[in-house]
């Protein structure tokens, strides 16, 4: 899921003020003259005053929950018959429901929909059963979902909205309904910083049009990346900077994701007909004990967000508890803290910083408090990969070994393959460009890292790299000078070998590089 805090405002609004995107938004309407529209989310009413600008014969419905937001729109356009404003939730509206299954529906709909409003629990639990099967803890989706019910067989809808429904695994099931049931004519994808009014900082955003009409077989649809104001007001940038994608081979995909920058829809291409993380490994999430303060111990003051964290006593630390019989059912006599893995921020092998009480008693609390999660502890203790669930910048692998893993690491545990190799190239640009174009959000969750593609040297370099990993584990172990340039050159020679293995095949490493300095 998206990283991000969560706000207590049930409005969250970010007004489209912005006179270039309101015209262009209504372009993608193609407004008639006696045109049904509706605006969910109206704002200021600046995508209204855009629509009637574009074409002045319409009727218009404009639904705004804020109250002062609704005093000052029914204040604009007191005087104007075609547009009727009411003060109503656009999501749990019972006249809009009233709408969805007896019509009349709306031939045009547009909208800047409200981004990550608060949704009280109550109040999920009642959307949940009226949008049953689909992700309802984000405001922008249920807009858009609750819209295309209300549009107009033909009809076309254009949003602006962050780009993340277009891959995260919360929201598969509305692209499914999207694709199966809609056709997409356009998506324009662009930095939220591009309009400084609706700046947001925690995604990239994007302009969708949707036709509602079942697609045919060769429909294809408009993808763009803008980086420009001006761009979308140029028709000779639309055309020149455009890629046209076959709306059924997103079905393809896996969970149906749609492209939303340059060198994903290679990536996806490769996911799918070559080699991945879960061809070759078992990726799992790990072990929360529900109360880090009261049972977890850090090595020293100095490891980072360790405060109000005891230090733990090395006396009552097990070196080695893989080797203890036994050990899912805990520890007895004085050492009882295990080392577990906890966060990232280091390539190859990370120093014992935290620790957690293993005591029989405590595990035993583990196992039935509903708070912690015991979770695929049959890979408790296991040699394998920690990858950090939450990073934004570069890949920071690192072994697990002789230790737990916690809840913000995916544990990778290599079959068929050797743990040194995959552990080297999990922290390759090549692995980290791939699995950002599968997922650009900060989160690295399993699901998405077992669908990252596994581009393989040949066996005697895939040996090699596996042998120097060893080498460079033994230097990090004990100290030595030259980890640095020993990792460098492993690094180098698989981005090395995969350009040269990859040219002028499905993986264009130069658009690749170009999607890692995103």
């Amino acid at each position: 899921m998206v990283v991000r805090e969560r706000h207590r405002d049930p409005y969250r609004a970010f007004f489209t003020d912005d006179e270039t995107l309101g015209r262009y938004m209504a372009s993608l309407l193609y407004l008639v003259e006696g045109d049904t529209v509706f605006e969910p989310a109206a704002g200021d009413g600046h995508l209204i005053e855009a629509v009637q600008k574009a074409n002045s014969n319409l009727y218009i419905t404009a639904y705004e929950l804020h109250p002062n937001q609704t005093s000052n729109l029914q204040k604009k356009f007191s005087k104007d018959p075609t547009v009727r404003v009411v003060k109503e939730d656009t999501i749990l509206c019972p006249n809009l429901e009233l709408r969805e299954k007896f019509g009349p529906r709306f031939s045009k709909i547009i909208a800047n929909p409200p981004y990550g409003g608060w949704q009280e629990c109550e109040r999920r639990a009642d959307l949940k059963k009226r949008f049953r099967g689909f992700y309802v803890r984000e405001t922008y989706t249920l807009f858009l979902l609750r819209c295309l019910r209300l549009l107009k067989e033909n009809g076309k809808l254009v949003f602006i909205i962050p780009n993340t429904f277009l891959y995260l695994h919360l929201h598969e099931s509305l692209r499914e309904y999207i694709l199966k049931e809609f056709s997409i004519e356009t998506i324009d994808v662009f930095k939220s910083s591009l309009f400084p009014r609706i700046s947001f900082g925690h995604a990239d955003l994007c302009i969708i049009s949707i036709s509602r009409k079942k697609t045919k077989a060769h429909h294809l649809f408009r993808l763009r990346f803008v980086d420009e104001i001006s761009e979308f007001e140029s028709p000779d940038h639309i055309e020149a900077n455009s890629k046209f994608i076959l709306q059924k081979d997103i079905l393809r995909n896996h969970s149906y994701t749609i492209p939303v920058f340059p060198g994903q829809i290679a990536v996806e291409e490769l996911s799918r007909n070559g080699l991945t993380v879960a061809d070759i490994a078992d990726c799992v999430t790990g072990f929360y004990s529900g109360n880090d303060k009261h049972f977890l111990r850090c090595a020293s003051i100095s490891v980072k967000r360790s405060n109000g964290y005891h230090i733990v006593d090395p006396n009552r630390v097990e070196r080695q508890p893989e080797g203890v019989p036994h050990i899912l059912n805990g520890l007895s006599g004085r050492c009882t803290f295990v080392p577990i893995l906890k966060g990232g921020g280091y390539h190859f092998l990370k120093p014992n910083m935290w620790f957690v009480n293993w005591s029989k008693e405590c595990v035993a609390h583990y196992k039935s408090d509903r708070k912690s999660r015991f979770q695929n502890s049959s890979y408790y203790f296991r040699k394998g990969i920690g990858f950090p669930m939450v990073t934004s910048t570069k890949p920071t692998a690192s072994l697990i070994q002789e230790s737990l893993f916690d809840q913000s690491i995916v544990g990778i545990f290599p079959k068929r393959i050797s743990l040194e190799f995959l552990l080297a190239y999990c922290n390759s640009t090549p692995f980290w460009v791939c699995l950002k174009a599968i997922n650009p959000s900060a989160n690295n969750s399993a699901k998405y890292v077992l669908r990252t593609p596994i581009i393989l040297p040949d066996h005697d370099e895939e040996e090699l790299i596996a042998r120097q990993t060893r080498e460079l584990l033994e230097i990090l172990k004990v100290g030595e000078a030259g980890a640095d340039s020993l990792q460098k050159e492993i690094l180098d020679s698989i981005y090395q070998y995969v350009k040269r293995k990859e040219r002028n095949k499905t993986l264009d490493l130069t658009v690749l590089r170009a999607v890692a300095q995103l």
